[in-house]
């Protein structure tokens, strides 16, 4: 009050807001926006990294764009290999250097390629670069946790129905005799109508339900692993790769038990490998006479092209040194010379040759680099998932184990880029899961300013905080 009596008015000073700023609810549509769109970049981009349309030659955009995708992505590898501080990044590099740089001079001096033609070679080498280029992506776009394991198990799920419904939809005269000509509908003599079905989503979510059943203990994961080998047997039709399956699921359903239940399984289990083994053993004039026949029966031409094709490595490494050193590198059906020009045969098909395969393209050498590689990458996931629990970290690490199960048969190099995204996504989903929580700010402060009562000093209303 003034002498007079009289109310002094009181003086309130605006917050003026600058030009770039926004409201919270303004700020959180766009926050949701980007968070969106990151998630559409990772899972519109997640299938060309894992190599789905990698050999669907009969699929000519997105066969195309997948053979381009590591080349259209070595930015986003370049900023990997600077800028990220990623677990087993040497030894990344040391594989993509022998690889992509040693291995095409092998194969000009060993096969006789042009230069056009051994650098044409190290296309299926160059997605190892999916490790540096997937992790720059994920950690740009910085998409939560959850979300990539959304996206990897739809797309799973999305793999088996997809199987369903071209195997019931497809006539028969889409499926081709030839793998040249048709890579998705086979047909031959031995397995009929099959669906060659990209299988790394597949296989991550029947890994996840195993381990989910034993850690949640629900058991409609249990029946979607029995569901899940029914098209499989049915339709994919792929023997190591199911064989292979069985076991890792069986490896992760064990690891998953209590320790004390784990030991006994693990016992049972080499009890009944060790009665498998005596009952062999007692068979054993039997399978002396009939098991080539019966294996030739049972596995039809496939065991035949195999043993041909280890005929003719063998045969070419000779004695050599050199050869099984460094291996004598690779042709292609678009090089001036390729493999049926060297051995006058076209049923050559090194992919199927396992580490045999590896060590005729890239020599005992290159068998160290990718075989420390692959045992690394598993051993450093494994860790990761010990101290986790999470049932999709677990079903990473069981992936990587059945890459090596099935090298096998099936060629480390077939599809190096499954490798090379399995370890990103766990190495990205570790540190989310140890990065420290994000500080929450405080709100802005509403002030306003105004004159005490009876003297000159200004005071503060309102909440700050």
């Amino acid at each position: 009050m003034t002498e007079t009596g009289h109310r002094q008015p009181r003086i309130v000073m605006p917050l003026r807001r600058s030009a770039g700023a926004v409201s919270s609810r303004e700020g959180a549509t766009i926050e949701g926006g980007a968070a969106l769109l990151a998630k559409v970049v990772l899972a519109g981009t997640l299938p060309l990294f894992a190599q789905i349309f990698y050999y669907l030659n009969e699929y000519p955009p997105p066969y195309l764009l997948s053979k381009a995708w590591p080349f259209l992505t070595l930015p986003l590898a370049f900023y990997g290999i600077a800028r990220l501080k990623l677990p087993l990044r040497f030894l990344y590099l040391a594989v993509l250097a022998y690889v992509i740089g040693f291995t095409p001079l092998m194969s000009i001096i060993q096969l006789g390629n042009d230069f056009i033609g051994a650098l044409s070679t190290t296309i299926k080498a160059w997605p190892f670069s999916y490790y540096f280029s997937l992790s720059a992506l994920l950690a740009l776009l910085s998409v939560p946790a959850h979300s990539v394991r959304k996206i990897c198990l739809g797309y799973g799920a999305a793999t088996f129905i997809l199987m369903i419904l071209i195997f019931l939809a497809a006539p028969t005269s889409w499926y081709g005799e030839n793998p040249e000509d048709s890579k998705l509908l086979l047909y031959d003599l031995e397995r009929g109508y099959r669906v060659y079905m990209p299988m790394f989503f597949g296989m991550i979510l029947l890994f996840w339900m195993g381990r989910s059943f034993v850690l949640k203990r629900n058991p409609v994961f249990l029946l979607g692993v029995l569901l899940a080998f029914v098209p499989l047997f049915l339709i994919y039709k792929q023997r190591t790769a199911i064989g292979a399956a069985a076991l890792v699921v069986a490896y992760g359903m064990t690891m998953s038990l209590a320790p004390r239940v784990r030991r006994l399984v693990l016992g049972a289990g080499l009890v009944a490998l060790a009665a498998g083994a005596i009952a062999i053993a007692a068979k054993s004039g039997l399978f002396s006479t009939v098991p080539k026949a019966v294996l030739a029966d049972g596995l039809g031409d496939s065991l035949t092209v195999r043993s041909n094709s280890l005929r003719l490595a063998f045969g070419f490494l000779g004695d050599d040194p050199m050869r099984w050193l460094f291996g004598v590198g690779a042709t292609t059906r678009f090089s001036s010379t390729t493999i049926n020009d060297i051995f006058g045969n076209g049923q050559f098909y090194i992919s199927d040759l396992g580490w045999i395969g590896v060590l005729f393209e890239y020599g005992a050498t290159g068998v160290l680099l990718l075989a420390s590689l692959h045992i690394w990458c598993f051993v450093m996931v494994f860790r990761f998932t010990d101290r986790s629990g999470d049932p999709f970290f677990l079903a990473l690490s069981d992936y990587i184990l059945f890459i090596i199960a099935s090298s096998s048969v099936y060629s480390v190099m077939f599809t190096p880029g499954e490798l090379a995204v399995t370890t990103a996504l766990a190495v990205y989903l570790h540190r989310r899961r140890n990065e420290p929580a994000p500080r929450r700010l405080a709100p802005k402060a509403r002030v306003r300013l105004g004159k005490r009562p009876g003297s000159g000093a200004v005071v503060v209303h309102g909440r700050v905080g």
